[in-house]
């Protein structure tokens, strides 16, 4: 058997090491606009001055300590520790820390997290206003004291129990049970296996505190530890404030070793087979350790990209693969992954359909190896390389835009696992002679990432079902046999060279230009009756955002094609454009940046998509091709269909589709077109019929509004539209959505049911509508209210109570079918808490009547004018402002007249707000309970 495994790869060259010191280093040079260095206490520090956002900085904490480091006693409270560092600080007692950067704009959950993993925990505060040095001083004050300063009270430890054990709950999924099968073999029994972050239930609820202590007191020092300051501030400045600050923070005598723990190579093939009553799908994965990479040099990189290249290749052969309706999978991929800091992995993956599993594995297998026998094509490869190389121009055009965040987090992998972090001239510079040079044989010999069988493992997953034949480890080393034997035949590398379009097109005439009020874009109605809106912006060089509109949407169908419809778009995407299938236009569109998305919403047919200004043409040549030539491939479309159908095989024991089905169907009334996704809604699904309905909707160019926001050389693109969108066909039709009086029950209803649970959990959902009148001041009332219920049941619900990781609100502000306002309220508890838990949730909504918290509402406010002042500078913003406006025929609302309105906002008035919402409202409540409550 050995000796016939060693067919599947030519040559193989392995090896493993044992170690236990920090073993990362990288030769490549680190961006030279950084200052970096070491205190003398062994503290790391990356500062760098960028401006995207303007007047905006993103401070992260890293610490190189994680689960992995957790004794048997401790599993768990590495994580319980990060919600520690939110509940209580040396120079910020109690909630102090939250409490001042919330009322700077600094929101918790969107600007200040944190996450833990097994090797690392990493703090950050991102988005703060650099206008303020006594913020910016008390921001790395914070960080200071997420060092060393965590005062780990009683009775925070002990309120903080509940909200642990909850998320343990929550976390508690199909997905989480079968990971907890398979991590055991997957890391060959290593500390790895033992330590999946959020820990022992046991642990969380009955650790001493001193565990707890014990394991901050060990482990967050100095020598664990890095500071990342990256925004719009001086770097001299902030880094004598770094220096000053963190120098003083002593390194214990006699530390701990931080310790790498190893996974050891398996002496023969692992198997493992996950199964779990929810699961929702078979999935086999073939999974090859190989060592982590030591040392992050030029090699290292150029070896990253030629294995990004196979990838590539391959898995854009086996999508070809895929488009066919006969081929047994639904899902096959081939990558590679970092396990931990010690050890990597290329993986095969292959989700078969239910009982065609090993004919799924043998389709996978014929691919690999013909892959093995003959090796990639030349065309194939100059592809991948003229897709890397346009890649790398757009990242150097686009490098004034790489975010705060990105840069942070980029420092935070150069110091965790010495991850290049080198200026973007320096990287692209080597992309742009490494990529040329790259040769098929090195390509082919990414191979031998999957030569070390033994040294593997089969890792097979799925529901927990009697009529599921999951297959051996023999039998799928059986069909190994059968494919490495087999006659196969060479790749045929089909491609075109006709044009995107073939039409004669002319360039057209605007006949009409006016500018849309309250911004510098200008409105454009061209000979066809098409209107056009452009609006250059400089705010990203590589950018051009598009987008358009039609009235009508799938209010116009009858019921009987709702289902049809619902597909039409899907249809018309996975089919390709004009005289090219959806394979031939992959290729074709090879370093292109652009795409283009048609969609059917509930009232306007849409299109959405973007582009590099130096692909533009393209963009509005697919554009151009949606309308006027799209394509419907009924083979794909069948393909499409068994993978649907494969998919609802399972579906019943889907907890979670349960519950999203009943608020669906009770938000609805039950009416006739809330329809549910089932197997009476895939039969009613007719290939004609959706053709039929994209035809109908995607058609008349009079009857859009299309818009376009970014980079425009009006010069150079204009002609383009003209030329593109002016020749789309126009009927001059008129239409409109119509209201098919869909509508939430009126007064309350509620729907409380079960269901069968591997973890007992309650899941709580209500909804509250009104009717109230749509425009921005609404909308920011309504935003209002739900945040500062949030901020209550935050404090109520989560940390008084312990009952819940989190309650989700969120507001939602309709204007079609009908002008209503609603908030709808979500969370996971313990079966047990769920009545006093809901009782909760009212008495809140009942308080805000009486009462609101003049400093939440405040801290709000500064959050907003936050937001908006970082907002104004991304071209996704203003799209959905000028189409917002033109659709809802409501002005566009300066900055300073928002700023105006937000400042005016009262306790007074959001109190006579929520007064309006909640009086006869509407409400919908549904509660999942598990069977035997």
């Amino acid at each position: 058997m050995k000796k016939f495994l060693s067919l599947l790869v030519m040559s193989v060259i392995l090896f493993s090491g044992n170690f236990s010191q920090a073993q990362n280093t990288t030769t490549i040079p680190l961006n030279p606009k950084v200052k970096h260095g070491k205190l003398s206490n062994g503290m790391t520090y990356y500062i760098m001055h960028n401006e995207e956002p303007k007047d905006r900085a993103s401070l992260y904490f890293v610490q190189n300590v994680g689960a992995i480091l957790e004794e048997d006693a401790q599993n768990g409270l590495a994580h319980f520790l990060e919600h520690m560092a939110f509940n209580g600080l040396g120079n910020f007692p109690g909630k102090n820390m939250l409490n001042y950067l919330e009322k700077n704009g600094i929101k918790f959950g969107r600007d200040i997290n944190a996450y833990t993993a097994q090797d690392e925990t990493v703090y950050n505060i991102s988005n703060l206003p650099t206008g303020n040095e006594n913020l910016i001083d008390s921001a790395l004050l914070v960080l200071h004291d997420w060092s060393g300063g965590l005062l780990l009270e009683a009775d925070e430890i002990e309120s903080e129990r509940g909200v642990i054990h909850e998320e343990w709950r929550t976390r508690r999924n199909s997905r989480f049970r079968i990971n907890s099968q398979t991590r055991p073999v997957m890391y060959n029994h290593s500390q790895y296996a033992k330590r999946d972050v959020i820990g022992d239930l046991n642990v969380i609820d009955n650790f001493e505190h001193k565990q707890l202590r014990d394991y901050y007191h060990k482990w967050y020092r100095p020598d664990n530890q890095a500071v990342v300051v990256v925004g719009d501030f001086d770097v001299e400045k902030v880094e004598a404030k770094v220096k000053a600050l963190f120098s003083n923070i002593p390194m214990p005598k006699n530390a701990a070793e931080r310790v790498y723990y190893q996974v050891e190579d398996s002496k023969e093939t692992q198997y493992v087979l996950a199964k779990d009553k929810e699961a929702k799908s078979v999935s086999i994965n073939w999974i090859f350790r190989k060592p982590a990479y030591t040392t992050r040099d030029e090699n290292y990189m150029r070896e990253s990209l030629v294995q990004g290249m196979f990838n590539t290749m391959l898995n854009n052969r086996l999508k070809e693969l895929m488009q066919n309706p006969e081929c047994p999978a639904v899902g096959m991929q081939v990558g590679n992954f970092g396990m931990c800091r010690t050890k990597e992995a290329n993986y095969l993956y292959v989700a078969p359909k239910e009982n065609r599993e090993i004919e799924a594995f043998e389709t996978f297998m014929t691919e690999f190896a013909r892959v093995q026998r003959f090796g990639f094509t030349e065309s194939e490869l100059e592809r991948a390389k003229t897709s890397f190389l346009r890649s790398y121009e757009s990242y150097l055009q686009g490098k004034d835009k790489i975010s705060n965040e990105d840069w942070a987090q980029t420092f935070q992998k150069h110091y965790l696992s010495a991850n290049p972090a080198p200026s973007v001239e320096w990287e692209v510079e080597f992309g742009q002679k490494a990529i040329p040079s790259i040769t098929l044989l090195e390509v082919n010999a990414m191979l031998k990432n999957y030569g070390n069988i033994n040294n593997s493992v089969f890792a097979l997953s799925g529901p927990d079902k009697e009529e599921i034949k999951y297959p051996t480890k023999e039998e799928l080393f059986a069909s190994v046999k059968k494919v490495m034997t087999s006659n196969i035949e060479a790749y045929a590398d089909e491609t075109g060279d006709a044009p995107l379009v073939t039409d004669e097109l002319s360039d057209k005439k605007f006949v009409s230009e006016s500018l849309v009020k309250g911004t510098d874009a200008k409105l454009y109605t061209l000979e066809n009756g098409a209107r056009v809106v452009v609006l250059p912006t400089d705010y990203s060089k590589d950018e051009i955002l598009f987008s358009s509109y039609s009235f009508g949407g799938s209010s116009l169908l009858e019921r009987e094609d709702l289902e049809s419809g619902d597909v039409a778009t899907m249809l018309a995407k996975i089919s390709g454009v004009g005289e090219f299938n959806a394979i031939q236009l992959r290729k074709k569109l090879t370093g292109k940046i652009a795409g283009v998305s048609p969609e059917l919403g509930s009232f306007t047919e849409a299109f959405s998509g973007s582009a590099s200004p130096k692909d533009f043409e393209t963009m509005l040549q697919l554009l151009y091709q949606y309308f006027e030539h799209p394509r419907f491939d009924e083979n794909v479309f069948q393909a499409q269909m068994g993978a649907i159908k494969n998919n609802l095989q399972n579906v019943k024991a889907d907890n979670g589709k349960a519950l999203q089905d009943t608020i669906g169907q009770m938000m609805a009334n039950h009416h006739e077109r809330a329809l549910m996704f089932n197997e009476e809604f895939v039969s009613n699904i007719d290939f004609e019929k959706a053709k039929e309905i994209y035809l109908d909707r995607f058609k008349d160019a009079s009857d859009f509004t299309f818009l376009f926001v970014g980079n425009i050389d009006e010069e150079k693109h204009l002609p383009l539209i003209r030329k593109y969108i002016g020749s789309i066909s126009s009927e001059n039709r008129e239409e409109n959505w119509i209201d098919r009086k869909v509508r939430m029950p009126e007064g309350k209803s509620q729907n409380i049911f079960e269901r069968e649970m591997q973890v007992p959990k309650t899941t709580v959902f209500l909804s509250l509508k009104n009717e109230m009148k749509y425009n921005l001041e609404t909308r920011m009332y309504a935003r209002v209210v739900a945040e500062l219920l949030s901020k209550r049941y935050m404090e109520t619900i989560r940390e008084q109570e312990g009952g819940t990781y989190g309650v989700g609100v969120r507001p939602s502000i309709s204007k079609r079918p009908y002008e209503n306002v609603g908030i709808s309220i979500n969370f996971d508890c313990g079966p047990e808490k769920q009545e006093r838990l809901r009782e909760l949730v009212y008495q809140e909504i009942d308080a805000i009547v009486k009462t609101v918290n003049e400093t939440d509402l405040e801290e709000i406010k500064k959050n907003y004018i936050k937001n908006r002042a970082e907002a104004v500078k991304e071209n996704s913003f203003w799209l959905s402002v000028i189409q917002s406006s033109l659709m809802n025929n409501e002005p566009i609302t300066d900055t300073e007249s928002y700023n105006n309105l937000v400042e005016s906002i009262s306790a007074k008035k959001v109190k006579e707000f929520a007064k309006k919402l909640f009086k006869k409202y509407d409400s919908v409540e549904v509660v999942m309970n598990p069977k035997d409550l």
